[in-house]
C-alpha cells in the first residue's frame, strides 16, 4: 500500500513544509521521521482528509499494527468515504480476527443426510443435568465422547447407558488443555462442544444441521441462552469445529479457539441456532462465590508460570470485580490492558475489560485515562455495534462531546449488527438499533442539525415498529409515534410530565424531541442540565449551561443549577456561592431561598450569614457589584451589623 498515492493535498499552507519532509522522509524509508513529521501537523480536531491515514501508514510500516488501526478509524470517522482507510481497516482486522461471516439459517425440516458429528463433553459429578442433555442431541450426532475429570455420582454410568465412549483424565486446573483433550478423542468430521448443563430443542436441531450442511465456515458459533433467577442472559459460544484442521483451545479459564482460528485463517460463522444453559438457574447458597474463588485461583496458578498473559490477566481482574478485591481488580485490567498485542483478537474478556475500566475511571474523575481506555475500545470493537453505542454514550454523557458521540452512532448505525453482544452489562433493551437512533437524533439537535435529527427520530420510529411485527412479545411503542406529528409546543408539555414524575432520561429525550422541531432555548439547555445533574452526568450538564448562557446570560436557574452540581461534587463553599447568586438575581423565588439555607446548614451557618459570607468573599476578589448588592441583601434582614454597613459605605462612597 504506498503512502505517496494516498497523501491529502489540501493541508493548510502553513503545513505544507512539514507535508512535503514528511512523504520525503517515507519515501527514503525513514517512517519514524515521517510519522513524528505528520504527527506535528495533527491536531485532533479539524484534521485535513488524509492526514489520518497518513499517519496510520507510518505505523504500519513501524510495525505498530494497534495504533495504525486506531488512526486509519479515527480517519473514518471524520471521512466516511476514504476507500483507502477503509481497506487498511479490513486487511488489518482480518489478520486479527480471520474471517468471520453471519448467517440465519431457518428451516425447520432435518435435511436427509447430514456429516458425522461427534459431541464431546468434559464432565465431573453431573448426574441432574446429563441425561437432559445427552438426550436432546442423541438422535444428531453419530458418536458421544464423555471426558470424566473425576466424578463421584453417577456421571459415568448414565454416560454409557446413553452409548458414550467415556475417557477418564485427571485434572490439571486448565479448561484449554481438557477441551484438547477432549477433541482429541473425537472421530468424526464435525465435533459438536457443549456442557451437561446445555441442551438443544426439537425446532434448533434442524437449524443446526443445515447450519453443518451450509459449508460456509469451518467454526460454528451459536447463541447460549442462560436462565437467571430473574430473566435470561444470551452469549455467543463455538459449538461446532470442523475436525482434523489443527484448532486448539487456549487459556485455562474461559478457553477460546479464537487465537488458533486466526492463525489457522479459518472462517468462522456466528448463526442464530440457540442453545440453552441452566447452570445459573438454581445456584446454591455460596457456589457462585466459591466458584468464583476457584476460577481465581486457577488465573493466578497460569499467571505465575506466564506473567506477561493478558488475557488470562483480564479474566482474573473480571472476577475480583465480584469480590471485595475491587483493587487488585482494577490493576489487574489495567496491566492487562496495557499488555494487549498487536495482533490479540477482540474477544469478548477484553470488552468486559474495556467496559469496567470505563466505568471506574468515570467514577474517579481520571478523564485522561478515560480516553486512552475509549481509544483502546474502538481500536478493538469499531465494527460492534452494542460496544460502540456505550462508547458513543461515554463521549457524550460523561466527556461532554457531542460532536464526537455523534460520529461514533453515525458510524455504528451505518453498519448496525448484533454480533459479539454484551448482554449481561449491556442490556439488550437499552443497547440496540432504536435507541442508537434515538441517541443520534439527539446528538443532531445538540449541533443544531434539527433536519437530521428528524431523520432519526423517524428512522427509530420505523425500526422499533419492525421489530414488533415480527415478534409476538414486542408491542410497538406509541413513544417513537412520528415526532413530525407533533408541534414544537406540544412536544415541550409532553417533556414536562415525565420531569414531574422523576423520570429524567425521558424528559431528556422529550425535551430534544420538542428541539427538533424548532431550536434549543435557554430554557431547554437548562432543563436539559437539570436532567443530567439527577443523573450525574456533571460535565455534561455543566457544557448545557454553558450553551444556555450564549442565548440568556441573566437566567438565575443556571446559578441554581450550578450550586447542585457543586454539591454533588462536594464543593460546598462554591455551591453556596451559585446559589446565593440565583437568590440575588430573583429574591422572591421560594426554591432558590431554600437552595440558600440548605447549603449555609452544611457549612453551619444561618442562610443571612452564608450571603454575608458570599459577599464578603466577592468584595475581596474584585467582584464589586455582586459583593455590594449580596451585602445589601444581608443588611435588609440584619440592618444592625455596623462593620458590614461600614463595608457597604466605605464602596459606595
Amino acid at each position: 500500500m504506498s503512502l505517496k498515492n494516498h497523501l491529502s493535498t489540501d493541508f493548510e499552507y502553513s503545513d505544507k513544509d512539514l507535508q512535503k519532509k514528511a512523504r520525503e522522509a517515507y519515501d527514503k524509508g525513514d517512517f519514524v521521521g515521517a510519522y513524528n513529521q505528520y504527527l506535528s501537523i495533527y491536531q485532533n480536531e479539524n484534521n485535513p482528509r488524509g492526514l489520518q491515514l497518513s499517519i496510520a501508514l507510518c505505523l504500519l510500516r513501524m510495525n505498530k499494527r494497534r495504533q495504525a488501526r486506531l488512526f486509519a478509524f479515527k480517519e473514518l470517522l471524520d471521512y466516511p468515504d476514504n476507500d483507502t482507510a477503509t481497506r487498511l481497516i479490513v486487511e488489518q482486522s482480518a489478520k486479527v480476527v480471520g474471517k468471520t461471516i453471519y448467517r440465519r439459517f431457518d428451516n425447520s425440516v432435518r435435511p436427509e443426510k447430514f456429516p458425522d458429528i461427534s459431541l464431546v463433553l468434559i464432565v465431573k459429578n453431573e448426574e441432574k443435568d446429563l441425561p437432559r442433555c445427552l438426550e436432546s442431541f442423541k438422535d444428531i450426532v453419530k458418536e458421544i465422547v464423555v471426558v470424566d475429570t473425576g466424578s463421584t455420582d453417577r456421571t459415568v454410568e448414565i454416560a454409557k447407558s446413553y452409548g458414550a465412549r467415556v475417557e477418564f483424565y485427571e485434572w490439571t486446573n486448565d479448561f484449554a488443555e481438557a477441551r484438547n483433550v477432549s477433541l482429541s478423542y473425537a472421530s468424526c468430521e464435525w465435533v459438536l462442544r457443549t456442557d451437561a448443563d446445555e441442551w438443544i430443542e426439537e425446532p434448533e436441531k434442524a437449524k443446526l444441521l443445515h447450519c453443518v450442511n451450509s459449508g460456509v465456515a469451518d467454526i460454528y458459533l451459536c447463541p447460549t441462552v442462560s436462565k437467571l433467577r430473574n430473566g435470561v442472559q444470551t452469549v455467543e459460544n463455538v459449538r461446532l469445529i470442523r475436525n482434523h484442521l489443527g484448532v486448539i483451545y487456549h487459556y485455562p479459564i474461559h478457553e477460546t479457539v479464537a487465537l488458533s482460528a486466526a492463525k489457522l485463517g479459518l472462517v468462522q460463522c456466528l448463526t442464530n441456532v440457540d442453545f440453552l444453559h441452566s447452570g445459573y438457574e438454581f445456584l446454591e447458597a455460596g457456589s457462585s462465590e466459591k466458584k468464583t474463588e476457584r476460577n481465581i485461583s486457577v488465573c493466578t496458578q497460569y499467571l505465575e508460570k506466564h506473567p506477561e498473559d493478558f488475557y488470562v490477566r483480564l479474566v482474573r481482574g473480571l472476577l475480583l470485580l465480584n469480590t471485595t478485591r475491587k483493587g487488585d481488580a482494577i490493576s489487574d485490567l489495567e496491566r492487562g490492558v496495557k499488555d494487549i498485542p498487536d495482533d490479540a483478537s477482540p474477544v469478548k474478556y477484553m470488552g468486559l475489560a474495556y467496559i469496567a475500566l470505563c466505568q471506574q475511571y468515570v467514577f474517579e474523575k481520571r478523564d485522561i485515562d478515560l480516553i486512552n481506555i475509549l481509544l483502546d475500545a474502538q481500536v478493538d470493537f469499531n465494527v460492534y455495534s452494542c460496544m460502540m453505542q456505550f462508547i458513543g454514550q461515554i463521549y457524550l454523557f460523561n466527556r461532554a462531546d457531542w460532536k464526537r458521540a455523534n460520529k461514533i452512532f453515525d458510524w455504528t448505525l451505518k453498519k448496525y449488527s448484533t454480533k459479539l453482544t454484551f448482554s449481561d452489562v449491556l442490556f439488550p433493551d437499552k443497547y440496540n438499533e432504536v435507541e442508537c437512533s434515538k441517541l443520534m437524533a439527539e446528538t443532531c439537535v445538540l449541533l443544531k442539525e434539527n433536519e437530521k435529527a428528524r431523520k432519526y427520530y423517524l428512522q427509530a420510529k420505523k425500526i422499533q415498529k419492525s421489530q414488533s411485527e415480527k415478534s409476538e412479545h414486542q408491542s410497538y411503542d406509541k413513544h417513537y409515534e412520528d415526532v413530525d406529528s407533533f408541534s414544537a409546543e406540544q412536544l415541550r408539555i409532553l417533556a414536562k410530565t415525565p420531569k414531574e414524575n422523576l423520570k429524567y432520561i425521558e424528559t431528556y429525550s422529550n425535551i430534544l424531541r420538542a428541539a427538533s422541531k424548532s431550536e434549543l432555548t435557554a430554557q431547554d439547555y437548562l432543563d436539559l442540565a437539570n436532567c443530567q445533574i439527577q443523573l450525574n452526568n456533571l460535565k455534561f450538564a455543566q457544557k448545557l449551561i454553558d450553551e444556555s448562557r450564549l442565548i440568556n446570560s441573566e437566567i438565575p436557574f443556571a446559578y441554581n443549577l450550578e450550586s447542585l452540581i457543586a454539591l454533588k461534587e462536594k464543593e460546598n463553599d462554591k455551591a453556596l456561592e451559585k446559589a446565593v447568586q440565583a437568590y440575588i438575581k430573583e429574591p422572591g423565588n421560594s426554591s432558590y431561598q431554600n437552595n440558600v439555607e440548605q447549603i449555609s446548614n452544611l457549612l453551619r451557618l444561618s442562610p443571612v450569614q452564608g450571603i454575608k459570607k458570599v459577599g464578603l468573599n466577592w468584595l475581596s476578589t474584585g467582584q464589586t457589584k455582586e459583593g455590594l448588592f449580596a451585602l445589601m441583601l444581608y443588611l435588609k434582614f440584619v440592618p444592625e451589623d455596623l462593620e458590614v454597613n461600614a463595608v457597604v459605605a466605605k464602596y459606595l462612597n
